[in-house]
């Protein structure tokens, strides 16, 4: 079974630049979300088949290890405009913090058509780091929009469902049943395939755990819910 699913925003992560110094601040914040732990468990009753239907508040939060380097990375539907759902993405590296909105419509029909030329963007914030907030939108937005809209495909995951059931522990819980699959993304650096677990009580995307079979980085799910709200 093949089909598309809504994941994180990492690939917008490539369009902010990142300092190349350390900040210790940040690596500590980094380590905070990383030695969270629930003992929460979680059932599914079927194998997974598409994320549970969009709603402002929806949120997620998942740790990436690649080799030394530890990344966070929030995704959160944060609210509407019209028909475009307003996307907020959120980045920790052990340089800074990058943030992120966008209003995006046709995500719904994307997981109808697959097709993520369906997907449009309405407006970019991007919030700096002394809290300056850059709107692009208008003639700004026709300049970039063709790259940004690539990027955005990132976040429309094919996956092969056809790999049997698992129980997988992560620092959000335990989630019985998980759905193990073959996963590529699309992305404006290329395309990248992972070995995935999915889950249904997971919003926005499913993913529990996912393992690149590019480069062996690990994400694993640290914090979910429906209850986020706009950071600025």
């Amino acid at each position: 079974m093949n089909t598309r699913i809504f994941g994180t925003a990492i690939a917008l992560v490539f369009l902010s630049a990142c300092a190349a110094s350390v900040d210790p601040a940040m690596q500590n914040r980094i380590a905070e979300w990383f030695n969270k732990t629930s003992s929460k468990s979680y059932e599914a009753g079927a194998v997974y088949q598409k994320p549970m239907p969009f709603a402002v508040g929806q949120y997620v939060v998942q740790g990436t290890t690649d080799g030394d380097d530890h990344m966070i990375h929030r995704t959160a539907l944060v609210g509407r405009e019209g028909d475009a759902w307003i996307m907020e993405s959120t980045t920790l590296t052990k340089s800074g913090e990058t943030m992120m909105q966008m209003a995006v419509s046709g995500m719904e029909k994307v997981q109808e058509t697959l097709n993520t030329d369906d997907l449009d963007i309405k407006w970019i914030k991007i919030r700096d780091k002394e809290g300056n907030v850059q709107t692009m939108d208008g003639m700004t937005l026709s300049l970039v929009k063709g790259t940004y809209s690539k990027a955005l495909t990132g976040i429309a995951m094919k996956f092969d469902a056809e790999l049997g059931m698992a129980m997988v522990r992560v620092p959000a819980g335990t989630f019985n049943g998980c759905t193990k699959a073959t996963s590529k993304v699309e992305t404006f650096f290329g395309d990248y395939e992972s070995e995935s677990f999915l889950h249904p009580k997971v919003p926005l995307n499913g993913v529990v755990r996912s393992v690149s079979k590019d480069n062996g980085a690990v994400t694993e799910l640290i914090e979910f819910g429906t209850n986020a709200k706009a950071s600025f």
